[in-house]
């Protein structure tokens, strides 16, 4: 890792993410969190932080001692903080999803290249135990090409809200539930794949009373290459549920991959299965559990080594563009009742 002299950090949003990025900020190495601004926690966590706290985005990007911006504030402000903090020329790590719309996004990939600052877009899982495993086994060929994938998020309740106390979460508006677990979903799909995807038909649900609304999903997607996927996602499952949020069944020519973003991961090959990695445990609804928070330290620590290195992070703006183009393409196709055909790099030009 690249020695950094104190880079400062600027947080927006003061949420649970918004801790946690506090937390990340102050325990990495080079790193220290400067500034806070946004939410009516802002006050509280700028104290807990020893950081400056500022009365809104543009104080906070006027702030000499901020280098990079992270945004843990909702998606329909990404856009928007986004553009002005790459006009500031302050580099960005912006929270998933990325925004609202791949147009959305495309103004935010514009401005930061315009500006000449460095953007990245949060996806930790990849830097998690087993999805990284996953991709290790994938891309040495242990399963041949892969075909057909299956993820499933069956989650009993909507939780975020009780422990996060992050009631924005509850308006699609600001965030759709399909949105929120299916930036991992999609973000993992288009990783170990190597694909994107062309085509997706979905159908939203219900059936709880509770919000957010449409707390179920199932979607499919064609892939570039032909392979094909299918996500589950549910905060309307019974207990004892169906284990945790974010599993993956992937199937190669060769052989199958099982894998449980909080559990183990198991290589299927000839006649049986090998357990191949495991993740250590840790408790995802505390801010500074040190094992939650080794991925979101590797993926910021990543962007300011980018930074210091004049290259791209490993999760860049175009990634968030394209999981927001999953993302919205199989909420159009639930609106419409039909498949809806996706634009990528493969087919315009206009992303």
């Amino acid at each position: 890792m690249t020695v950094r002299d104190g880079m400062g950090i600027g947080i927006v949003g003061s949420g649970f993410m918004g801790r946690t990025w506090a937390a990340v900020a102050d325990g990495l190495p080079g790193a220290r969190v400067a500034a806070v601004a946004g939410g009516r926690r802002a006050p509280g966590l700028a104290a807990e932080f020893g950081a400056r706290l500022h009365a809104g985005v543009p104080e906070l990007l006027a702030d000499p001692d901020v280098a990079v911006v992270v945004l843990a504030s909702p998606p329909a402000a990404h856009r928007e903080q986004a553009v002005a903090a790459a006009r500031a020329g302050r580099h960005l790590l912006v929270e998933k999803p990325m925004a609202q719309t791949p147009d959305e996004c495309a103004a935010m990939v514009a401005a930061c290249s315009a500006a000449g600052v460095r953007l990245a877009v949060v996806s930790q899982q990849r830097y998690r135990t087993i999805p990284a495993a996953a991709k290790r086994l994938i891309d040495e060929g242990a399963i041949g090409r892969v075909t057909m994938v299956r993820a499933i998020g069956p989650e009993v309740g909507f939780w975020d809200t009780a422990v996060t106390r992050d009631e924005w979460k509850l308006d699609p508006r600001q965030q759709t539930a399909f949105a929120s677990w299916g930036a991992h979903a999609c973000d993992l799909l288009r990783w170990f794949t190597g694909a994107e995807a062309e085509v997706v038909f979905a159908l939203f649900g219900a059936y709880a009373p509770d919000p957010p609304p449409m707390r179920s999903a199932m979607v499919t997607y064609g892939l570039t290459g032909g392979a094909m996927a299918q996500l589950w996602m549910s905060y309307d499952v019974p207990r004892p549920g169906l284990g945790s949020g974010l599993q993956f069944h992937v199937t190669g020519t060769e052989g199958m991959l099982e894998l449980d973003a909080y559990g183990s991961l198991r290589l299927g090959r000839g006649d049986g299965w090998t357990e191949v990695a495991r993740q250590p445990g840790f408790d995802a609804s505390d801010p500074r559990d040190p094992v939650r928070l080794g991925a979101y330290s590797a993926q910021l620590a990543d962007l300011l080594d980018a930074v210091a290195a004049g290259r791209d992070p490993h999760v860049t703006g175009r990634d968030g563009l394209l999981t927001t183009a999953m993302l919205h393409g199989a909420e159009r196709s639930a609106q419409l009742g039909a498949s809806v055909r996706l634009r990528n790099d493969s087919v315009s030009a206009s992303w």
